[in-house]
């Protein structure tokens, strides 16, 4: 299965997430079938390592999402690493990108499942070239932990580049609210 382990970014720092949540405590949305990360052949060609993968970064102002019940707050969830793998397949750029974060109940939690809205976006010289909103479904508990979650995005297919090309990542809440 495809995972953050096997991507690399030199742009975003890790931030510590202190000791390794228990495998019920993380929440993974990836595809069921990715390829593993060795090369893997398919009836039209070869998977090779590209020679530019472009810069994953976490959008300004996009890396919070907070909902609130009055002034208590809900549940908070903070996206805190962006990684990103590339392949040449079949001649085009196949771009695997991760996004790796925490959801923190606050006060006001309570007990049920929350849609996290994941956007991930290719931009290059002549405008957005990829883009996804992805749903991730995680649990909140009231008086619960806080829990990692991972998502994954493997569909991302371009033609090669040789720069000025990044793929930005965050949450997507949409337009923001009149009133």
């Amino acid at each position: 299965a495809a995972s953050l382990a096997a991507c690399t970014t030199d742009s975003v720092q890790n931030t510590d997430l202190g000791p390794p949540a228990a495998a019920s405590e993380v929440a993974t949305a990836e595809p069921a079938s990715a390829p593993d990360d060795a090369a893997v052949r398919t009836a039209a060609g070869e998977r090779t390592e590209a020679r530019f993968c472009p810069q994953a970064s976490i959008r300004e102002g996009t890396s919070t999402m907070q909902n609130k019940d009055g002034d208590a707050l809900d549940y908070q969830a903070v996206i805190v690493n962006a990684k990103r793998d590339c392949r040449i397949v079949n001649g085009q750029l196949q771009i695997t990108v991760g996004v790796e974060g925490r959801l923190m109940p606050g006060r006001a939690a309570k007990n049920r499942t929350v849609e996290l809205p994941i956007r991930v976006a290719v931009v290059g010289q002549d405008g957005v070239v990829y883009s996804n909103l992805g749903k991730l479904s995680l649990s909140v508990q009231k008086g619960g932990t806080a829990q990692t979650f991972r998502y994954v995005d493997d569909k991302i297919l371009i033609a090669p580049a040789a720069g000025g090309v990044i793929v930005y990542t965050g949450f997507d809440e949409g337009p923001p609210k009149q009133g």
